[in-house]
């Protein structure tokens, strides 16, 4: 509170240096240094009787005066101008300025003052300016000008107003200026003011009101301000201003407005500046300009605009200065300035903006200063401001700068033109992290790279469900009797002789027909292989409409490897005998739960399950003929299987065969390894002698 009262005395103290500044003609003067004009401070608390001989202009500054008494100046017949600034007063009594022909000027300011008395200010004819500003006055009543015939000026503003009542203005024909500006005014009549005929100023901002009547402003054509910010005004009639020609000024800003109705503002052919600002504009009318010759400013700030109409500041030739800031822009088309090409000054801060093309300014020849700090650029085109040759001023700060290879060419720029960078703080870099906060002045071409990031590869696997209606073919393999072969092993000398034989393995083959048209799901596992084998298959498929046979022949095929070696070499003879198989199916119908298709692999023997679905219709097989194209499409898939069971013993033979030729390799190198040198060869040989016994026969 205390904070407050300082804070209040300080600023009395600024208004009365600046009112006292004002009131002399040449420099501030007291007491005896302006012969016509009498201070009293606040060592005063009454109005003294008998003024400085020769003082035409009293001012009581901060004086203890509570009460102004009826006829406090009527002994100084001669005084033009009273002011009593920051006074204790709290009441004026009626005809307290009575006596005073002369007087032309009153001003009662800062003061505890809550009411004005009906005839206070009787008798004042020639009073042409009453100041009773920042007051505590809460009502004015009928009658209380009525005597202020050539009153020019009335100034109310900074009070507690919140009722008028009707008429109370109706004497002050020669009145031009009436603020009536931060009070509480709620809502005013059409005919409150419609005596006022040479208004040229109205002031009546910073009040709650929410709309205008119709016509207030009719019987008022010399009106050239009108000021109405900071309101909660939410619509405006198109013929609320009947008399355009005249306005000069138009300040609308700081109220509720949420759209602007078709030509509103046509027809303003002296209007120099019109604000905007602050209010809930979502879109602007087509047409909602009109020649402004004299227009030069405009403020659309603080809305939420998202877009403009192509051209519609068109009309506003000599417009010099454009506030578009703090919107909800997200881009920008050339379209929106055009017909501005004497805009100077262009405001685009604080928006949603998040790229910009190099043809949006191309319009803007005479731009000078450009503001598109705070929105979301993260790069933009290295010629983009080429099309601005006066532009000298240009603030970028508190933009998400991607500093990466795509800010090159910007950057480029950049580092050409810093003099034309005027933000405070400079522009900094957002992303990648290793850059963060790093101003973009600051960098080198070589810092700024994109990352390559390798795709993702997704696998999924999808799990069919087979009906649980199949038909199976059960095949039955019956292998004819397998030859051994009689091996003969003969040993020499450091030679061996050995017979491999190796059996082939046995392929189980299982075909499934199920009714259903399912697509053929096939689970095939890879299996490393150890033996060799070279089976050679060709199958033959008979389906009859009842009963299904298929006979599968497996044609017999024999390797055999020989290997002659020398001393310590092993001669080994492989023999391989594939027996003729002849495979019998028969078909049953039966009732399985869903199929799933596998394929299982041991050592050495390769046993490969494999699942036919061939498409069928619901009814069982044996019901009905089956379709000729049903047969085609298993038999296609019949050979297709089979050629891929080819195929994988082709690829296991010639894996068989390369692991087969590297183990020779091996062998043969361990072979020569174990050679026994002889080159140092000695014999060593013992004999023992002893005496040999002879024995005679007898």
């Amino acid at each position: 509170m205390s904070g407050q009262i300082h804070l209040k005395s300080a600023l009395v103290l600024f208004y009365i240096l600046v009112h006292l500044h004002w009131s002399c003609t040449e420099d501030i003067c007291f007491g005896e240094d302006c012969k016509n004009k009498d201070v009293y401070d606040k060592t005063v608390s009454a109005i003294p009787e008998k003024l400085k001989d020769g003082a035409t202009e009293i001012f009581f500054v901060n004086s203890k005066i509570s009460v102004i008494p009826k006829g406090a100046f009527s002994k100084n017949p001669q005084i033009k101008k009273i002011e009593f600034l920051g006074t204790s007063t709290t009441s004026i009594e009626v005809r307290a300025f009575e006596g005073l022909p002369d007087i032309t000027t009153i001003e009662i300011s800062g003061t505890n003052v809550t009411s004005l008395p009906v005839g206070v200010f009787e008798d004042l004819i020639n009073l042409d300016k009453l100041v009773l500003k920042r007051n505590r006055i809460r009502s004015l009543e009928n009658g209380l000008f009525d005597d202020l015939k050539m009153l020019q000026e009335l100034s109310l503003h900074m009070n507690e107003i919140s009722s008028i009542e009707e008429g109370t203005f109706d004497s002050l024909e020669n009145l031009t200026l009436l603020h009536l500006a931060k009070n509480k005014i709620s809502s005013v009549s059409t005919s409150l003011f419609s005596k006022l005929k040479n208004l040229r100023i109205f002031r009546l901002y910073d009040n709650q009101l929410t709309s205008m009547p119709d016509g207030i402003f009719d019987h008022l054509p010399d009106l050239t301000e009108i000021a109405l910010q900071g309101n909660k005004i939410s619509f405006i009639k198109p013929d609320l201003f009947p008399h355009k020609s005249n306005l000069v000024k138009l300040f609308l800003d700081h109220n509720l407005l949420t759209e602007l109705q078709q030509d509103l503002f046509v027809g303003f052919s002296s209007l120099k500046t019109l604000t905007l600002h602050n209010n809930q504009l979502i879109h602007l009318p087509t047409v909602l300009f009109g020649e402004m010759p004299k227009m030069t400013e405009l403020s659309l700030s603080h809305n939420n605009l998202t877009d403009l109409p192509t051209g519609v500041f068109s009309p506003l030739k000599k417009l010099k200065k454009l506030d578009l800031s703090s919107n909800q822009f997200s881009m920008i088309s050339k379209d929106f300035f055009e017909g501005l090409e004497k805009l100077s000054d262009l405001n685009l801060q604080n928006n949603n903006i998040k790229s910009l093309k190099t043809e949006d300014f191309e319009k803007l020849q005479s731009l000078t200063t450009l503001r598109l700090g705070n929105n979301k650029l993260q790069s933009l085109p290295g010629d983009i401001f080429d099309a601005l040759p006066k532009l000298n001023k240009l603030y970028l700060y508190k933009n998400p700068w991607q500093c990466d290879c795509n800010l090159l060419e910007f950057f480029e720029w950049i580092t050409n033109n810093k003099d034309k960078i005027k933000s405070k703080p400079s522009e900094v870099c957002e992303s990648p992290k290793n850059l963060e906060n790093q101003p973009i002045s600051s960098l080198t071409e070589e810092q700024l790279i994109c990352l390559t990031t390798l795709p993702i590869v997704s696998t999924t696997t999808s799990t069919t469900a087979v009906p649980t209606t199949t038909t199976t073919l059960q095949t039955t393999t019956t292998p004819a009797p397998t030859t051994i072969p009689v091996t003969t092993q003969t040993t020499t000398t450091q030679t061996t002789t050995q017979v491999i034989t190796t059996t082939t393995p046995t392929t189980q083959l299982t075909t499934l027909l199920p009714t259903t048209t399912t697509p053929p799901t096939t689970t095939a596992t890879t299996t490393a292989l150890t033996t060799s084998s070279v089976p050679t298959t060709a199958s033959t498929t008979t389906l009859q409409p009842t009963t299904a046979h298929m006979t599968t022949t497996l044609i017999p095929a024999t390797s055999t490897s020989t290997v002659q070696t020398t001393i310590a070499t092993t001669s080994a003879t492989t023999t391989i005998l594939i027996p003729t198989i002849i495979t019998s199916q028969k078909t049953t119908a039966t009732s399985l739960p869903p199929s799933t298709t596998t394929r299982t692999t041991t050592e050495p023997f390769l046993s490969t399950h494999s699942s036919f679905i061939c498409t069928s219709s619901p009814q069982p097989i044996l019901s009905s003929p089956t379709p000729t194209h049903k047969k085609s499409s298993c038999k296609e898939l019949m050979i297709y299987y089979t050629t891929m069971l080819l195929v994988e013993i082709c690829c296991t033979l010639v894996l068989a065969k390369i692991t087969y030729s590297l183990y020779c390799s091996l062998e043969q190198r361990e072979t020569l390894h174990t050679q026994v040198n002889l080159t140092h060869f000695s014999y060593t040989k013992s004999i023992i002698l002893r005496p040999v016994e002879e024995t005679a026969a007898l």
